[in-house]
Order: structure tokens, then C-alpha cells, then sequence
């Protein structure tokens, strides 16, 4: 996404949430590559717990998936990541944006395991999180990604991908 953390080095989506919800006003605890298990270590040893967000948006997983964990072992560290997050920010407005669909096709190996995670965390019964699957902003009615929303890889959003998600993630912090 972007930030002003010293530890970014990436920016693709600082554009496009800056536009969204404003400039200066959000921050991201993710780095390129992260994993549940990364985030879930430095929420629990660094100095999140000064912040007192209004919203606290997660999305994590697809680097687990595409590391080659299960989508039960991906859903069981999305939710220690939620769980931390329910502790550190107990006034927060939490978000939890399921994996962004991976894979051109609806039948793509990576996909049809995104989708399983999906199935694990609509089942689990949260309390104090929005859980959202972000699936349908990207697929057509066919379930193939939609041009121009993702890279070649269909695994990282484009400039224009990153502006769909950060025009919803806007409409659900209201």
C-alpha cells in the first residue's frame, strides 16, 4: 500500500488510499512479502499498542498460500492477526478483508484455495469484526479477473486495482 513507516519501500496503493480517505490520515503495518505470522510478530513486540486507531483494516494470507501453507494453516494465522488486533485495539472499527481473489481464473489452483480460507472465515463466528471477501470487486460474472485490476501475475493489484479496494475499504470505514 504505501505509508510513511521507515520499513515501506513499496508504494502502489499510497495514491489511491490517499484519494480515499486522505492524506496523512491511515497507515499500513504490512511489508512487502509479509506474512500472518511476520505481522502477527511485530503487532505483538512493537509499539502498536500507542496507536488508538478509529478503523484498523486487515488484510493478510495470500503470501501464506503462495508460500505453500494450507488455506487452514492461512486462516488460522488471519485469525491470530485478528484476535491480536481485537486486544491491542479494543475501540477500534475492525475490518477484516478476506484474500483478494489470486489467479486469473475462477479455477486457478490458488484461487480455488483463496476461496477455501474464504469458506473457513465466513463460517467463523466473529465478534467485534466486519468480515468482508473482497472477491466480487475483481471478478466478472464468470469469476475471471477483471483487466487492468491486476498484474500478470493476478496475485499483485495494479494502480487501478488499488483504487477499487481503496474506494471500498473508504465505504466501509463510514
Amino acid at each position: 500500500w504505501g505509508g510513511t513507516r521507515k520499513a515501506i519501500t513499496t508504494f502502489q496503493g499510497k495514491e489511491a488510499m490517499n484519494a480515499a480517505v486522505g492524506e496523512g490520515v491511515w497507515e499500513t503495518a504490512g511489508v512487502a512479502s509479509d506474512r500472518t505470522q511476520h505481522l502477527l510478530w511485530r503487532m505483538q513486540n512493537a509499539d502498536y499498542k500507542i496507536c488508538k486507531p478509529e478503523n484498523v483494516v486487515i488484510a493478510i494470507g495470500i503470501n501464506n498460500l503462495g508460500g505453500g501453507e494450507t488455506p487452514e494453516d492461512t486462516a488460522e494465522g488471519i485469525l491470530a492477526v485478528v484476535d491480536e488486533a481485537r486486544m491491542q485495539f479494543p475501540d477500534a472499527h475492525i475490518i477484516l478483508l478476506g484474500l483478494f481473489p489470486a489467479g486469473k481464473e475462477k479455477q486457478a489452483a490458488l484461487r480455488v484455495k483463496c476461496d477455501k480460507v474464504h469458506d473457513i472465515l465466513s463460517a467463523y463466528g466473529f465478534k467485534g469484526v466486519r468480515y468482508v471477501n473482497p472477491t466480487r470487486w475483481y471478478v466478472d460474472e464468470n469469476g475471471t479477473i477483471k483487466d487492468g485490476l491486476y498484474g500478470s501475475d493476478y496475485i499483485h493489484l495494479t494502480s487501478d486495482g488499488y483504487k477499487v479496494a481503496a474506494d471500498k475499504i473508504a465505504e466501509l470505514m463510514q
